[in-house]
């Protein structure tokens, strides 16, 4: 009763939202091709489509209790797919296999093939394809497989294959891994082939296997390599491979174990011991069960599907039953599965049970032909106690049936890192490198420019990390004097250039490989690196040299500075000459007036200078002559006190400052009146030692050296303005932060010439095989700008000290001082002291005078 009222209700509203029909009202319908090309003969062809039909129609009876499936069987593949059909299932060529999937994926058909070897499987979201494969000659059709699942994303591959393969497999592999595959967008694989002779004797073999590794030209062929060979052999590879350097973590190593079923070696922990750290090694093996025998039919595989795709039909059925039985009708059909979901979940149905036959029968349809995958764990293991603590991860498997079925990555370092290992790693307190905080509780916090640089590593490189502090020996020469502070505590302290030595412990722990790498900031020295190896440098420091701020200048004399010595001079020469001039032009004009007050030299030198002080005189020339001479003297002096007035407001406005130090050039060319320093052992000194050019000689010969602990001296000494104190810019930039914040004043003035870049770096076990990993995430960090956000993140704020002498000196608003009028007061008192003087040798001389005129006799004249 239930099943008719549902039919009548679907006759009405099963098209109202939904075009394709429910599987409660249709059953689903599946088209089967058998194509003949697939067989040897017609006989075969016409059996196999008899029991196929017959076998089709038993399975779905016992299998499906509720509903069905229409089957219409079609002997070529030239069919008509479009007539609403829900299933097709293939038995036809690889090439016409493809062909009809085209036209099943338009349709939105759950497309099961089942084709040659060799033949690329449809996409898992289309279908599924099992070739009938013939064991033994299954490799190839396993690197289809990775291929099509884009397991093994090669461009450049090298093979290496022992002779104990027929040149027909080696073909049909070397075809496998470097034809294009349909519906894949993927550039043809480059391959190297090279043949291994496979010796009687293990030291014949290692020396053939040598032979061909030690003449391998890696950086033309690249670093992807498959190896294809038996047990022996591929242990003989792998011990040459280590030795050569060969394995490392920009390598990849797939080795593929042929012979493994046939010698019962399925456990490959026999390999562990060989495998080196930071390789990326895998292996494919041959797990086939040998003890029965193993074929691979057609019908068994028609047989397993059709089972799979009755039940996955039947469960798909009962749960659209129970969701029309939950719910409104409307509402049911505007829910209900489309045809691509309805699609989705038979497939994801029909791989559950034929999952769940697999594990319940072994042997059936092939599934004794089995192939498994191990992967190595070499990265980060050898840092627990000094031991090898490598390990093999089973993967996953492969089975004609399923394919290739993985649980991880065949290579999980390259897709993963280090997998998230904790990795110890060596540090010490030295800000701004590395600074080392210790909160509330005690527990050690780790900040700073190379933290910086870790954090970044560790999210790229997939590892988290242990900081090792060892207690450093300290003396007068130490690095650094403060092993922490307490969190929230300002770092005031910087120490100058503290990257050119590093504790011993610290260097110890790197040398016997106890830590990844020392998280710490070390100048880069070609001297050490036959104990200790560098990263790339990660900072780039740039010298400098840090002088006193130039100081304001006295202005005593403030009223002579618009005018030069020179022009000085000039105008007092024009005033005597110009007196004399005017005198005679005066004298001899015959219209010239004797009572002009201009009869002598001596008053035209003083007119002269009262015009030019735009006092004028008490007479004026009557010539026109004399009058032309002096309105050009006028137009003289309108032009010089314009000029002075307007320069001497500019010079009170601005305050004139000593000349500033900004280049190495002028440091030496005041070599007489200051001295200069250096970090004692620096990068710098052992520049200008190995230089060529005169100046840095120069320098080199005239320096100091100075020790960290002299810091306090130097700086007073910078203060005083008798010396230089030559560091990295950065450094001088903390020094002069930290005294500004002391005193509140700007005391020094950094040079505008960097003329030596020192390279900073990290450093790593001399033989690490991380540093071609880790510089290449440094690279990329570098070129990222990361650093620079994190430089400029910590490096002292823009204060006044940052402005360039002389950049910014206008004063708002200011006001004349006695200060800057000192200078004409002093004339004032000299002009007093002048004309007491004067007037002492006129009242002298007046006197003199009249006593000589008392001793004259005069004649009496009445």
């Amino acid at each position: 009763m239930i099943s008719v009222l549902l039919l009548l209700w679907c006759v009405n509203y099963g098209d109202s939202y939904n075009n394709f029909p429910s599987l409660i009202t249709t059953n689903a319908t599946m088209a089967v091709i058998i194509d003949k090309s697939f067989f040897d003969n017609n006989g075969d062809h016409r059996n196999v489509m008899g029991v196929v039909h017959d076998l089709i129609i038993n399975t779905v009876k016992k299998e499906m209790h509720i509903g069905g499936i229409v089957v219409r069987i079609f002997r070529d593949a030239d069919v008509n797919l479009w007539q609403g059909y829900t299933i097709l299932l293939s038995v036809a060529s690889c090439c016409i296999t493809w062909r009809l999937h085209e036209v099943a994926r338009k349709e939105e058909l759950i497309h099961l093939a089942i084709t040659d070897p060799d033949c690329p499987r449809i996409p898992e979201t289309d279908g599924m394809s099992m070739p009938v494969v013939v064991p033994g000659e299954e490799l190839s059709q396993i690197f289809l497989d990775l291929r099509m699942m884009n397991i093994l994303p090669w461009n450049v591959i090298n093979i290496l294959h022992d002779d104990t393969f027929d040149r027909d497999t080696i073909s049909r592999v070397m075809t496998a891994i470097s034809d294009k595959l349909p519906n894949k967008q993927v550039n043809l694989i480059s391959r190297s082939i090279f043949t291994l002779k496979h010796e009687t004797t293990r030291s014949e073999r290692k020396s053939s296997v040598k032979k061909t590794l030690n003449d391998f030209h890696v950086e033309q062929l690249g670093h992807c390599f498959l190896v294809i060979a038996t047990v022996d052999m591929i242990a003989d590879v792998m011990g040459v491979a280590r030795s050569l350097k060969m394995v490392h973590p920009g390598s990849q190593w797939l080795y593929v174990i042929t012979d493994s079923a046939s010698k019962n070696m399925t456990n490959m922990t026999a390999f562990v011991d060989l495998l080196a750290e930071g390789g990326n090694v895998a292996f494919m093996y041959n797990a086939t069960n040998l003890s029965n025998y193993c074929e691979i039919k057609l019908i068994c595989y028609v047989e397993e599907l059709i089972q799979a795709l009755a039940k996955a039909l039947e469960y798909s059925l009962t749960s659209e039953i129970d969701l029309f039985k939950s719910m409104e009708e409307e509402k049911f059909e505007m829910i209900r599965l489309t045809k691509r979901e309805r699609r989705a979940e038979l497939l994801k149905n029909i791989r559950i049970h034929l999952s769940q036959n697999a594990f319940a029968s072994e042997g059936f349809c092939g599934r004794c032909l089995l192939w498994r995958f191990s992967s190595s764990i070499t990265w980060g293991n050898f840092f627990s106690r000094g031991r090898n603590m490598a390990h093999l991860l089973d993967i996953g498997t492969w089975s004609p049936g399923f394919g290739v079925n993985l649980t991880d990555v065949i290579f999980p370092h390259i897709a993963h890192g280090f997998r998230g290992t904790n990795l110890p790693i060596a540090t010490y307190h030295n800000p701004p490198w590395q600074i080392i905080s210790v909160s509330k509780t005690g527990q050690k916090l780790y900040e700073g420019l190379v933290f910086d640089a870790i954090n970044y590593l560790g999210s790229k490189l997939n590892f988290s990390y242990t900081a090792i502090t060892p207690e450093v020996t300290r003396n007068s020469n130490s690095w650094n004097t403060s092993r922490y502070a307490k969190l929230g505590e300002k770092i005031k302290e910087m120490t100058m250039s503290a990257t050119r030595k590093v504790p011993k412990e610290v260097i110890d722990l790197v040398r016997e490989r106890e830590v990844l790498l020392g998280a710490c900031a070390i100048t880069v020295n070609e001297n050490k690196k036959d104990a200790i190896n560098f990263t790339v440098p990660i900072f780039v420091q740039t010298y400098s040299f840090l002088t006193s701020r130039p100081k304001q200048l006295s202005r005593a004399l403030l009223f002579a500075s618009p005018f030069t010595k020179e022009t000085w001079a000039c105008l007092a020469v024009s005033i005597i000459v110009m007196g004399p001039i005017l005198y005679l032009v005066h004298k001899y004009s015959p219209y010239s007036i004797k009572t002009s007050g201009l009869k002598s030299s001596f008053q035209c030198v003083w007119y002269v200078y009262g015009a030019l002080l735009q006092q004028g005189g008490m007479y004026l020339p009557h010539c026109d002559s004399a009058r032309i001479l002096i309105g050009v003297w006028w137009l003289i002096v309108m032009v010089v006190v314009a000029t002075y007035s307007g320069s001497l407001v500019a010079f009170l406005t601005f305050p004139r400052m000593d000349a500033s130090i900004l280049t190495v050039d002028d440091l030496l060319a005041r070599k007489d009146g200051i001295t200069w320093s250096f970090p004692n052992g620096s990068f710098l000194e052992m520049y200008m030692q190995e230089t060529d050019e005169p100046k840095y000689h120069t320098l080199l010969s005239r320096a100091e050296s100075h020790n960290d602990t002299e810091e306090e001296k130097l700086v007073e000494r910078v203060k005083d303005g008798k010396h230089a104190l030559i560091d990295w810019r950065s450094s001088l930039r903390f020094l002069m932060r930290k005294d500004l914040l002391l005193t509140g004043v700007c005391h020094f003035s950094l040079s505008m010439d960097e003329f030596l870049d020192e390279p900073i770096a990290m450093i790593i076990p001399h033989d690490s095989p991380y540093l071609p990993v880790i510089n290449a995430e440094l690279h990329r960090m570098l070129e990222s700008g990361m650093m620079n956000k994190w430089i400029t993140e910590r490096m002292p704020i823009k204060d006044k000290c940052w402005e360039v002498p002389g950049s910014n000196q206008a004063v708002n608003k200011r006001k004349v001082n006695v200060t800057d009028m000192q200078g004409i007061f002093f004339v004032l008192f000299m002009g007093i002291i002048l004309a007491f003087f004067f007037l002492f040798c006129e009242c002298y001389c007046h006197r003199r005078k009249i006593s000589k005129e008392r001793k004259l006799i005069h004649p009496f004249v009445s």
